[in-house]
């Protein structure tokens, strides 16, 4: 467990967004809560924050039973340790830890979990979709920029075509039915950072409704919304997306229920070197931080694991390809804001009342 000074050290280039989302949520907390309190129906409300996978997550919920409700959130926190310890690249007894290791010492063939089977399986599939512009396989890259760790730094080009050599999803093949797990480079280094979030708020949403069917509340997990059901006066829950030019303010809003809004942006983390931002969303095909045009990819949708996924994905891709590929799947919506401050829905983002702030 970390202390309130350990988390705003290790987390101070995202406090700015965090608090922005929490201000939002509060609004939507205290307006039900004021409602419930004067009514018969006795609603109770339990949050907590904490930090897991390097960030700051905080859950939120209401019920029938406040010691219930806190219950159920130390529950779902086991739930995200565990996950970590098999999906953390930097957690040194982790799952994924030891594989990469293997790999860097010659291994190729690895029995892995169910959960990791199902996460690597993900993100092949939307690696396929996206034409590779979510590659799990770049570890090495990732650790050699750093960034957000403090050894952060801009590394040469003779050093970023060095770390490329060898990555790419076509040197992983999974075969689903025996959790096996196939490598055929020494110089992959499996980083799951952009999709193992997702994942876990879907376990933990299920958690959650299997402990009490009747709750209701908000997940986020570093940026990653998860609503469960509506707020308890029944109506939607107002979810705010960050201005990526002023990570103090609002661009625009959304109204969801039971649904998840991931958002990427080049404000999360990153490091500013002669007056350029390098940023933590690494292009696979140039090595170098995503530079598309796209500074904010927000996606709704039902599942936590493809919101992540996607935005990321979308971001690395620009504007043109990533409403393309949006469009093209069901159940999903996406808002990207570009490097001017416009921005760009896909097709169906009607169903949820997407709002410009002012």
């Amino acid at each position: 467990m970390f202390t309130l000074s350990e988390i705003l050290k290790r987390n101070y280039k995202r406090l700015g967004s965090l608090l922005l989302v929490l201000l939002v949520f509060a609004i939507n907390l205290t307006a039900c809560a004021n409602s419930k309190t004067s009514s018969s129906t006795g609603t109770e409300s339990a949050s907590l924050s904490e930090l897991h996978f390097d960030t700051i997550m905080s859950i939120s919920l209401y019920g029938s039973d406040k010691a219930a409700l806190t219950e159920i959130i130390n529950e779902a926190y086991d739930e995200v340790d565990r996950l970590e310890s098999i999906f953390s690249a930097q957690l040194e007894t982790s799952e994924l830890y030891s594989i990469n290791q293997g790999i860097a010492k010659g291994q190729t063939s690895f029995v892995i979990s169910k959960e990791l089977t199902e996460v690597i399986d993900y993100a092949l599939k939307v690696n396929e979709e996206s034409n590779g512009a979510l590659d799990i396989t770049i570890g090495n890259l990732i650790n050699l920029w750093g960034i957000g760790t403090d050894h952060e730094k801009l590394p040469t080009d003779d050093e970023i075509a060095t770390a490329l050599v060898g990555t790419g999803c076509e040197y992983l093949s999974l075969n689903k039915e025996t959790n096996t797990l196939t490598v055929s480079s020494e110089n992959v280094q499996l980083d799951l950072g952009a999709i193992a979030k997702g994942y876990a708020a879907d376990l933990v949403k299920e958690l959650i409704l299997a402990k009490d069917s009747s709750v209701v509340g908000l997940l986020d997990f570093g940026g990653n919304i998860m609503t469960i059901g509506s707020k308890p006066d029944g109506s939607n829950w107002k979810v705010g997306i960050t201005d990526p030019l002023d990570s103090t303010s609002v661009y625009g809003g959304v109204s969801v229920s039971d649904l998840c809004v991931v958002t990427s942006g080049n404000y999360e983390r990153y490091f500013e070197k002669n007056g350029v931002r390098y940023h933590h969303i690494l292009d696979a095909a140039s090595g170098y931080p995503a530079d598309k045009g796209i500074i904010s990819s927000s996606i709704i949708g039902a599942s936590s694991i493809e919101c992540d996924a996607l935005s990321t994905a979308c971001y690395c891709l620009g504007v043109e390809d990533a409403l393309a590929l949006i469009n093209s799947l069901d159940g999903v919506e996406c808002v990207l804001i570009d490097n001017d401050g416009n921005y760009y829905t896909s097709d169906g983002i009607g169903d949820y009342n997407f709002t410009k702030a002012e």
